[in-house]
């Protein structure tokens, strides 16, 4: 009786934790790791942490009722299996980077999904999302396509000027004086 106890709540203390997690993470990714030795798991976590986020794995039962906890009933779906989910706090896409590397070169890890922003996202939205190209190379992209059209004018007023000033070197010259206006005698 007291054992019965003692697991229940700590079942409840492990779906509290977990749905914590969930509620912190702006972002999640559920993937299967079935047949993964050991060592590469380990491998993967540390590289995620360098994405600031965290692979851990839970029951299947605590991770559905910590989902339904938060109201995420729609994610429960993906909780079959040797499942996995990484919970993250930073860029999504850095992650999703991480972990379809990792499944192009472990074929036994699969992404199942993930949720980002309220929105569900399945295995091929994930790969479109790690696809893309990086936070730094998109804003590089939207500065050099800011800056481009004031470079063009700069260069275009530039030419025009030039094209002045070798204009009025030239009439300077046809009249006999030199650029500074000096006449020759």
């Amino acid at each position: 009786m007291i054992m019965e106890r003692l697991g229940r709540k700590l079942r409840e203390l492990m779906v509290d934790e977990i749905a914590g997690l969930v509620k912190d993470s702006p972002y999640l990714f559920f993937v299967n790791f079935q047949k993964l030795p050991v060592p590469k798991v380990e491998t993967l976590r540390r590289t995620l942490k360098k994405s600031s986020s965290d692979l851990k794995v839970v029951k299947n039962s605590v991770l559905r009722l910590a989902l339904k906890k938060r109201k995420l009933d729609s994610l429960c779906d993906l909780v079959e299996g040797s499942c996995a989910v990484t919970f993250g706090k930073n860029d999504p896409i850095k992650t999703s980077k991480v972990l379809f590397n990792f499944s192009r070169e472990e074929e036994s890890f699969v992404i199942k999904g993930g949720y980002i922003d309220g929105e569900v996202l399945f295995a091929d939205r994930i790969k479109e999302l790690a696809l893309l190209p990086s936070r730094e190379v998109l804003l590089a992209r939207v500065v050099g396509s800011i800056i481009s059209p004031i470079s063009g004018l700069v260069n275009v007023l530039k030419g025009n000027i030039q094209k002045l000033v070798y204009a009025l070197d030239a009439i300077s010259s046809a009249k006999g004086g030199s650029a500074s206006g000096e006449k020759k005698e």
